[in-house]
């Protein structure tokens, strides 16, 4: 049963548990290349905060198509699948900053959010997916 709007808002919101995505993009040859990632959805669109150096990110730069999964492990095993495109801006800015906190307020108590993304201020860099077509279930594959 594929989740209504407020459903998916709903899941994609989530914390404490919060659940990680997982983010597949194409390697050079074709070939998938999937790895979990902290993410935040706002609206309409995924964000994940990283460095422009990571295999998936120079994978995106070269082809922006990508895949993105949620799902828990608790019955009835809800799950959501993005299909869409990617873009990668980096920057050493405040908006930047703001969304690196962002994306962390959603994994780590809030007294350790400014710590955390002090410790990993060499990320600079902000991949924003864009979907073109969401693919949820509510009940059970």
């Amino acid at each position: 049963m594929s989740m209504s709007e407020a459903e998916l808002g709903a899941f994609l919101t989530q914390t404490f548990p919060t659940p990680l995505g997982v983010i597949a993009t194409l390697r050079r040859d074709g070939s998938p290349h999937a790895i979990p990632v902290w993410f935040r959805w706002n609206s309409g669109v995924v964000t994940l905060w990283t460095t422009d150096t990571r295999v998936w990110v120079r994978n995106l730069l070269r082809d922006p198509r990508v895949s993105f999964s949620v799902q828990t492990f608790d019955a009835p095993y809800p799950a959501v699948m993005i299909r869409g495109r990617a873009t990668v801006a980096t920057a050493d800015d405040a908006a930047t900053v703001e969304e690196a906190r962002a994306i962390t307020r959603r994994y780590v108590a809030p007294e350790v959010v400014e710590g955390y993304v002090a410790r990993w201020s060499d990320l600079r860099t902000i991949v924003t997916i864009v979907p073109d077509r969401i693919v949820s279930w509510s009940a059970g594959g």
